[in-house]
């Protein structure tokens, strides 16, 4: 074999190993693109409660009162939302993780919120890459020292009580608490009230540093410094 067959031959190998690397990266260590942001059609669908007299159903009257104690229930999601470079920036992929282990709650008073928290299971949240969810969980998170984070608000106030259906928007100034390091948290949460239920879609931007929490730059990756909290609650009276 001569010379130039040889060296052919070799950048050939070069090129497949690549090819290889490249799919281990996207398609196991990475993933690909995650799903779109959450929305209100992402809630468990729901009918308005109604009670019967004499053979009538009533559904709740418009502007009726949401008084009292509010837990979130199934059906809520909560999780990140980050980009990932790859392949020398040539490929942008949007990384998402999400659980549904969310709990919490809230109390309300006409149109005083009080008392809200939402505490998500760090642990338990997930992404199209094992990979990703190992460090996640591990390394990134330290989910064994810190297997909660949270967001709580002493209080927030509605414009007005919501009508079964609607959709009103809250600005709400509380705290995220990530990795065990508590910062403000400003957000615009939309609120919709659906017959006994009340779901609560918002996010949340994060600079990483801030919270203590280490950028991964694994072979062939970088991370962003910066991502999303993203969540969708979902309360029924309790």
């Amino acid at each position: 074999m001569n010379r130039n067959a040889k060296l052919a031959l070799g950048i050939g190998a070069a090129v497949v190993a690549l090819a290889a690397v490249a799919f281990v990266l996207i398609n196991v260590v990475g993933g690909g693109d995650g799903p779109a942001e959450l929305t209100f059609s992402d809630a468990p669908s729901t009918t308005s409660t109604t009670a019967t007299t004499g053979g009538a159903t009533d559904t709740p009257a418009p502007g009726a009162e949401l008084d009292g104690s509010w837990v979130i229930t199934g059906g809520s999601q909560a999780g990140y939302r980050v980009l990932e470079d790859r392949i020398g920036g040539i490929q942008n992929i949007e990384a998402v993780g999400r659980t549904s282990q969310v709990s919490g709650g809230f109390t309300v008073s006409g149109t005083t919120v009080q008392n809200i928290r939402a505490d998500v299971d760090v642990a338990s949240i997930t992404s199209d890459s094992s990979f990703r969810d190992g460090r996640f969980a591990g390394s990134i998170m330290d989910s064994a020292t810190f297997p909660t984070a949270t967001f709580t608000a002493a209080s927030a106030t509605l414009p007005a009580v919501p009508a079964d259906g609607e959709t009103i928007t809250v600005p709400v100034s509380g705290e995220l608490t990530l990795k065990g390091t508590t910062r403000p948290a400003q957000v615009d949460l939309q609120i919709k009230r659906t017959g006994e239920q009340v779901q609560i879609l918002g996010s949340v931007p994060v600079t990483f540093a801030d919270f203590g929490i280490e950028t991964p730059q694994p072979p062939g990756l970088s991370v962003r410094d910066q991502g999303t909290v993203e969540f969708l609650l979902v309360a029924q009276p309790g």
